[in-house]
């Protein structure tokens, strides 16, 4: 790892956050190794933990607690698995951390290792608090994809009647409170055709023109769901977008199948399910009859593979409370990205995103996060354990 000290001066998150970023947690991978030294920092700062794994045992979700044995906590939550360099031309090994003009580079510094090693480097600080109400750490696996590692550890709160009473989300919005962000889903058709030759189409079925039919469904749709708007939002309506199509062996073949991968980031508060019924019933009774004359067995197949719920705006929320006075705004924002806010939302704990870096720097090669940023960070999660330790239990 390097860096300047010379830049960085005596922040003590930097090296913590230079430890996260150097463990290779791409989804694809365990995070075992990081949630070990994370669990062995929480440890030695007198925490409580829990650890929830998926089926293979490779990869883990750490819930650690400091404070009294009771329900009410503040839960500072984040992911630590990040996306692939594969294919992106980094100026540096995205793995070993590098400091630069005041920036932190390295694959997950702002998405979002930055937050998740500020938090970790407070832990021995909010412990020595006279702390009346619990802190909670929250570290998942496989937020990328689909938020599915966090369902454990929500699961094994609601087993074990652990009830936080709100939860802050560290991923980038540049510390500004986001109280809004729509569904999404990624999903699959497959358009199963008959192969036979292209001088014939009408004697079997194309799966490549019954694709395209597909995707042209989507951008009709699309436009429908424009007329539904919700300016919290940019854009301000749902999105349909096709974004992976193969299939097909040859030019003078009939293809026999063909492959579409789509998603929608849909309003938080409408049903993304309808839409992809509506669709799918479309694509049946629209597309499917005329193909079905050359071939009887012509059909789409759509599965979803990952789906998240949205965050829905609530000005009730106590986390929306809590988090715009610690920021010292009135105002929120809503963002279209997904994050895991809305899985704490629908069980029962009120959430907002708060974390440092920039969204637009996520999932890129260079990847970085600004040392004032980190900094913000720990003057934010100060004041809010501050302000929360000090409110009516």
């Amino acid at each position: 790892m390097a860096s300047e000290p010379d830049v960085t001066g005596a922040a003590p998150f930097l090296p913590i956050v230079e430890k996260l970023i150097a463990f290779d947690t791409v989804s694809r991978n365990s995070n075992l190794q990081l949630i070990d030294a994370a669990r062995a920092m929480l440890v030695e700062a007198g925490a409580r933990i829990r650890v929830t794994y998926d089926r293979e045992r490779a990869k883990a979700n750490l819930f650690a607690t400091i404070g009294p044995e009771k329900n009410g906590g503040l839960v500072l939550s984040g992911h630590t698995d990040v996306v692939p360099v594969d294919g992106q031309e980094w100026s540096s090994d995205p793995f070993s951390p590098v400091i630069r003009d005041a920036r932190l580079f390295g694959r997950g510094a702002a998405d979002m290792k930055g937050f998740v090693g500020v938090a970790l480097s407070l832990a021995q600080e909010f412990s020595a608090l006279k702390l009346r109400r619990p802190i909670h750490f929250a570290f998942s696996f496989d937020e990328e994809l689909g938020c599915t590692g966090v369902r454990h550890l929500l699961k094994d709160l609601q087993d074990a009647e652990i009830r936080p009473a709100l939860a802050i989300i560290g991923e980038p919005t540049e510390m500004r409170v986001v109280s809004a962000h729509k569904a999404g889903a990624v999903i699959e058709t497959i358009a199963h055709g008959r192969e036979g030759h292209s001088s014939a189409p009408r004697q079997g079925a194309s799966a490549v023109m019954m694709a395209g039919e597909f995707v042209a469904l989507l951008a009709k749709h699309q436009l429908a769901l424009m007329g539904e708007r919700d300016d919290f939002f940019d854009p301000p309506y749902t999105t349909l977008q096709a974004n992976v199509i193969s299939g097909g062996t040859a030019v003078n073949v009939l293809a026999r199948n063909a492959r579409v991968v789509w998603e929608y980031r849909a309003l938080p508060d409408r049903d993304p399910g309808a839409i992809v019924a509506a669709i799918t019933t479309e694509a049946d009774t629209g597309i499917l009859p005329r193909y079905r004359e050359g071939a009887a067995e012509a059909a789409f197949q759509t599965q979803v593979h990952a789906a998240y719920p949205g965050l829905v705006h609530n000005d009730d929320s106590p986390a929306l409370r809590l988090a715009c006075a610690v920021a010292g705004s009135n105002r929120s924002y809503a963002v279209a990205y997904g994050t895991e806010a809305g899985l704490f939302q629908q069980a029962g704990i009120p959430a907002v995103i708060c974390g440092p870096g920039s969204i637009v720097q996520a999932h890129k090669a260079d990847e970085f996060i600004a040392l004032e940023q980190l900094e913000q960070c720990a003057g934010f999660l100060r004041r809010l354990v501050a302000r929360w330790n000090e409110a009516q239990p």
